[in-house]
């Protein structure tokens, strides 16, 4: 028998970038006090998935899970804080460090997104 890690996920409606539209993600997330926390792997390809930029352009978004939807600002995560919550998620979910080597050099971005009033 394998065994399954079973992480809980969100869905992330941001507008595109470039287009304009919403677009609905569904993504692994863990929180951190009252934040949201994300980690922008795309499974350790060479780039950032796109939902990043979308978020890095409209940080207002909407997030989805457990039967709640909000309005979320999302910010990059930086510095010390960055390291801390990478390390945390790694903790949650090992084959983050699969993706990190993966990713070639590329630093995957930690997102967190705070519910606004």
């Amino acid at each position: 028998m394998s065994s399954a890690v079973v992480t809980p996920e969100l869905l992330l409606v941001s507008t595109g970038a470039k287009t304009g539209r919403r677009r609905t993600t569904p993504l692994t997330y863990f929180t951190d006090g009252d934040r949201a926390v994300v980690v922008a792997s795309n499974y350790g390809g060479s780039r950032h998935p796109a939902w990043y930029y979308n978020v890095l352009a409209n940080p207002r978004v909407t997030i989805s899970a457990g039967g709640y939807t909000g309005t979320f600002v999302g910010h990059e995560a930086s510095g010390a804080e960055r390291d801390r919550l990478w390390n945390l998620a790694k903790s949650f979910i090992p084959s983050y460090a699969d993706y990190e080597r993966l990713a070639g050099g590329r630093t995957i971005p930690v997102l967190t997104f705070t519910e606004t009033d």
